[in-house]
Formats: C-alpha cells, sequence, structure tokens
C-alpha cells in the first residue's frame, strides 16, 4: 500500500460505518460537545443582572459637595444604575455623582464575574472583553493548532490542545481579577480552537466520500447538544458561586488523560504522508472490530482502480521535487514508499492565484457565517423570560436545520445546500426587518418579526454546517486542515464584531438584520463561481484541487460534469 492509495476504497472495504468507526465518531462527538461549554457558558458566569446604585448618606455627600452648606432641608436622592443624584433644599444644592457606595445586585455578588467585580457601567466593557477574548482565542487557535495538525497528525494535536483546554478552564476559577479572567478567556479559546479544527477535521476523513456528510453533521450536532447541556448544568449551579460552574465544566473534560489509549490517527493523514506501516495497523484494527478479515479488505484494495500511480511525486515549498523508491514492507506484502513528502503550508495558498480566489470567497462566507450566527444568538438573549430555557430553545432551533442539511446535501450537492441556506437567510432577515418596521401600525407583525428572526437562524446554522464540510473538501490532503484553519480564523472577524449587533439593535433594532440579509444575498451569488465537491475523492495535491477548475464556468448553476456523467452511467447501466 502507498499514499496514493484511494483511501475511500479501503474505508469501504472495512464496512463503511462499522464497529470501529462507529466507537470513533463516538469520542469524537463527545469532544466536540465539550468545546461549546465555555463559550456559552459566558451567558452564565458573566451573566449581568439588574442592578442599582447603593443608598448613600445624602447629606454627609452634601457636605463632602459643598463645603458652605448648611440649613439642610427637603433632601431627595434618585437613585440610577450608574449615577445618584441629590437635591436639598429646593435647586440650591444639586448634584450627580457616580454610585460612591458601588452597585447592588438582584442576585448574590458571588454568582457572576459582573457582580463580584462591578463590571457595569464604566467597568462593562472589560466584562465584554473578556468574551471577545475567548473570539480571539479561537481565531488564534485555528492559525496555531490547524497546521500543526497537518504536519504532526490530527490524533497527538487534538488531545493536546484539549489537555490544555481543560487545564485552563479549571484554573480559570481561581482568577483574581478580570485581567486575569480574561486572559483564562484567551487561553481557553485558543485550546478550544485546535480541539474544533482538528476533530471536525477528524469527523470528516473517517469515513468514504458518501458518508463525508454525517461526520460533519454528527460534530454540529455535538455542538448543539454542548450548548444544551452547558444550559442545563448552569440551571442546576445557578445557585453556586460562578467559580465552581467553571470549575465543573473544566473538570468534565477529565477523560481526556486516558483518551491517548483509545483515539486513533487519520487513516487519510497517515498514508498522504507516507506513514504506511501505523496505517496498516489501524487497518488491522479496523478490520478486527468490524469483523472483517484483513487479508479480504487487502484484496478487496487492490482491486480497485488508483487514483495515482505508484511513483507519488509531490513537491515541497522549499525543495525540488524528488521522486521516491519503493521497498517491500515485511509481511503483508505490500509497498513502503520512501519519500519526500509534500508537507504544504499557508504559503501555498498565496502562491496559487487560482487556490486564493478560492480562498478569499469562501473566507468571505465564513466571515458572513459567524457573523449571522453569533450575532443572531446574542440577539436572542434580550428575549424576555428565563435565560436558561431561552438557551435551550434557541440551540434545539439549530437541530432542523441540521437534519435537513444531512437529508439533501448528498442528493442536490454542498454548492446546492450553501446556496439554498444563504439565499433563505437573505430572505427571511430582511422580511423579519419590514415587518419589524410597520409592526407599529400592525400588531400582528411583531411575533412574524420574530418568527422570521428564528428561521434566519436556521438558515444561518445550516449555513454554517455545510461550510465546515465544504472547505476542507476542497483542499488537499496536506493543505486541508490549512485551509480551514486559515478560514476559520478570518472567520473572527465576524465573532468579534457580532457582540455589536445587539448594540446596534438598540439604536436601530431592524440594522443587524438587514447587514446579515444583504451579506449573505452576496454569498448566494459568490457560491455559484465555487466547483462542487459531493461525489468526488477528497484531492491529496495542490494539481488535483487546480484540476477541479477545468471543468468550472463562472456562474455556472448545472450540475458539475463528474456527476452529470455518473448519473449518465448509471441511466445507461
Amino acid at each position: 500500500m502507498d499514499p496514493g492509495t484511494d483511501v475511500d476504497h479501503v474505508l469501504q472495504a472495512l464496512g463503511n460505518v462499522g464497529r470501529y468507526q462507529k466507537f470513533q465518531l463516538s469520542m469524537l462527538f463527545v469532544f466536540m460537545l465539550e468545546n461549546a461549554f465555555h463559550l456559552i457558558a459566558a451567558n452564565y458566569i458573566s451573566y449581568r443582572p439588574d442592578y442599582n446604585c447603593k443608598s448613600v448618606n445624602a447629606t454627609e455627600l452634601i457636605y463632602n459637595h459643598y463645603k458652605s452648606a448648611s440649613n439642610l432641608s427637603d433632601i431627595y436622592v434618585k437613585y440610577g444604575k450608574c449615577e445618584i443624584d441629590i437635591n436639598a433644599n429646593g435647586t440650591e444644592y444639586k448634584f450627580s455623582q457616580s454610585c460612591p457606595n458601588g452597585y447592588e445586585y438582584d442576585i448574590p455578588t458571588d454568582r457572576s464575574t459582573v457582580t463580584e467585580w462591578d463590571l457595569v457601567c464604566e467597568g462593562s466593557a472589560r466584562s465584554e472583553l473578556a468574551q471577545t477574548m475567548i473570539m480571539l482565542g479561537q481565531a488564534v487557535g485555528a492559525a496555531i493548532f490547524s497546521p500543526l495538525s497537518d504536519r504532526y497528525g490530527r490524533r497527538p494535536i487534538n488531545i493536546l490542545s484539549r489537555s490544555l483546554y481543560l487545564i485552563a478552564g479549571v484554573t480559570a476559577m481561581f482568577s483574581p481579577s478580570i485581567a486575569v479572567f480574561s486572559v483564562f478567556r484567551l487561553l481557553i479559546g485558543t485550546f478550544q480552537g485546535g480541539s474544533v479544527m482538528t476533530g471536525t477535521t477528524m469527523c470528516v476523513e473517517l469515513l468514504p466520500t458518501e458518508f463525508r456528510h454525517k461526520g460533519e453533521g454528527l460534530a454540529f450536532l455535538a455542538w448543539t447538544f454542548g450548548i444544551v447541556f452547558t444550559s442545563v448544568v448552569g440551571y442546576i449551579c445557578q445557585n453556586l458561586p460562578w467559580r465552581y460552574f467553571q470549575m465543573i465544566l473544566g473538570l468534565l473534560s477529565w477523560h481526556v488523560v486516558f483518551d491517548w489509549l483509545f483515539l486513533d490517527e487519520s487513516l487519510r493523514w497517515l498514508l498522504a504522508n507516507g506513514k504506511t506501516k501505523q496505517a496498516m495497523k489501524i487497518i488491522k484494527k479496523a478490520a478486527s472490530w468490524n469483523n472483517q478479515s484483513f487479508e479480504s479488505v487487502m484484496e478487496s484494495v487492490k482491486k480497485k482502480q488508483p487514483l495515482t500511480s505508484m511513483e507519488l511525486v509531490i513537491q515541497t515549498p522549499e525543495k525540488p521535487e524528488s521522486n521516491g523508491d519503493h521497498q517491500p514492507l515485511e509481511g503483508n506484502g505490500t509497498a513502503e514508499v520512501k519519500q519526500k513528502v509534500h508537507k504544504y503550508s499557508a504559503f501555498t495558498i498565496l502562491k496559487h492565484k487560482k487556490i486564493l480566489i478560492v480562498s478569499v470567497l469562501l473566507w468571505v462566507i465564513w466571515i458572513t457565517n459567524t457573523l449571522t450566527y453569533y450575532g443572531l444568538m446574542l440577539m436572542t438573549s434580550k428575549l424576555a423570560g428565563d435565560r436558561y430555557l431561552n438557551n435551550i430553545l434557541g440551540a434545539l432551533a439549530e437541530v432542523p436545520a441540521i437534519i435537513l442539511q444531512q437529508l439533501i446535501i448528498n442528493r442536490i450537492g454542498r454548492r446546492y445546500v450553501l446556496v439554498m441556506y444563504h439565499g433563505l437567510a437573505g430572505v427571511t432577515l430582511i422580511a423579519s426587518s419590514l415587518c419589524f418596521t410597520y409592526s407599529k401600525q400592525y400588531d400582528w407583525l411583531t411575533p412574524l418579526s420574530t418568527f422570521f428572526s428564528i428561521l434566519g437562524r436556521f438558515a444561518a446554522v445550516g449555513s454554517f454546517s455545510s461550510v465546515f464540510l465544504y472547505t476542507p473538501e476542497l483542499y488537499p490532503t496536506n493543505l486541508r486542515n490549512v485551509g480551514l484553519g486559515m478560514a476559520s480564523t478570518i472567520s473572527r472577524i465576524g465573532s468579534m464584531i457580532s457582540p455589536f449587533a445587539a448594540t446596534l439593535a438598540d439604536q436601530v433594532f431592524w440594522g443587524p438584520a438587514v447587514i446579515f440579509a444583504v451579506l449573505n444575498i452576496i454569498c448566494t451569488i459568490m457560491l455559484l463561481t465555487l466547483p462542487e465537491t459531493m461525489g468526488r475523492p477528497l484531492p491529496t495535491t495542490v494539481q488535483q484541487m487546480k484540476a477541479w477548475f477545468k471543468d468550472k464556468k463562472l456562474f455556472d448553476v448545472r450540475w458539475p460534469k463528474h456527476y452529470r456523467n455518473r448519473k449518465e452511467m448509471s441511466n445507461n447501466s
């Protein structure tokens, strides 16, 4: 077996989704579920309750403010959120002052970082900064850990990032100030970003072409249920100090110390990097788990037409091409390829014009997805009612979008699913804005505006889920996590801007929806310029990726040529 072996043939011979694949996917499901913990936890750990200035001794304040004050009478104090207004002797002594004795809240001060450190009024920006830091950390993590996983493997980098995620999550409970807590939020986001990128890639690479979408859908469902689980834990811990809640969320990832015993490396990565001995061990293990004969699996693979020749030649950015020498492997009759395997980097994307154009279009789509998704999610918190229940219901609303995506993405293709969801988001958010604009004249438009907003979030989740599958499929194996990582990193521009959607909504309620709608419509048009990946083996080299664009015409809405040919062959047979 050589690095040019079609991994899909191996996975199909092993039984597509057998007991081995299900076990690996179940572990990855748990890992992805835990990645949502600390992001959504900010709704509870940094909860801002109702507050007002604490009561004061008005007479003492007046004497301090007016040294010559005397014969005070008719003292009146008005307590606001951020200041107090004092009047005495009519208007003779009148002034305003920031809350001199601090603030009083409708919950105990140890329930939230906001109440413990008085992060309200002038200090409110520091609380928002802590949330921004975890978003920034996700970008940093994607940028750091994605190329590392392409170079050193998905498994070690995934376990490393989750181990650091566990440590940072637990130690954050000891933060003595908001500044230190913000640093921990940055670290948590960094390690979470690495775990998300490597985990999603492993889910996709574990399954053959026709099942790839199921791995990606499983990762997104895990994220959704992670939000629900965190809200349930938050509800149970609502009468505990926020530090205990932080500790519990961190300790829930304790099993990472044992995961290295059970989690296997990506078979695609091993073969693409010439590590055939390790690949053969995993194939033997998978065959045993799936009640398959290793010999029959290898025989089945040999009968398939290989996608690449045995003399696989890959060029590194730093060194010229070199052909590999083939030597026999001991004991299994297969060929071991000794060669310099291609190690792509982010510079590979910048060097090739077509790849760069595709990447830029993908980055715009990713920014739109993060801005729309997180913006709508943060605006959901403005709804009246219990915040725990609102977050649970908001997360559960994402499930139908993912289920629908899973049902149609292998029927109409990745590109058309993205076009459908982005188009739906654009139309529904414009409709929501129009309904709200005229809701003062017609009361029945108010609930309709809310409905269209929820439908917009439904569409945003569907497009977000689809682009997670579509993006890595466009890049060759050793550039796949770099491409996904760069897209995820740049998309954090949208997630960092998204908190301002709620601020804009306070001034112009329909403003965020219009911005989201316009961006989604632009993405709908851009997607028509990109190639379809459905039904294609994942590319292993830059040359294979470039070949995809030869048959692609600008704004071509037809089925891709490879899929049309497959359908014609099926009809003829």
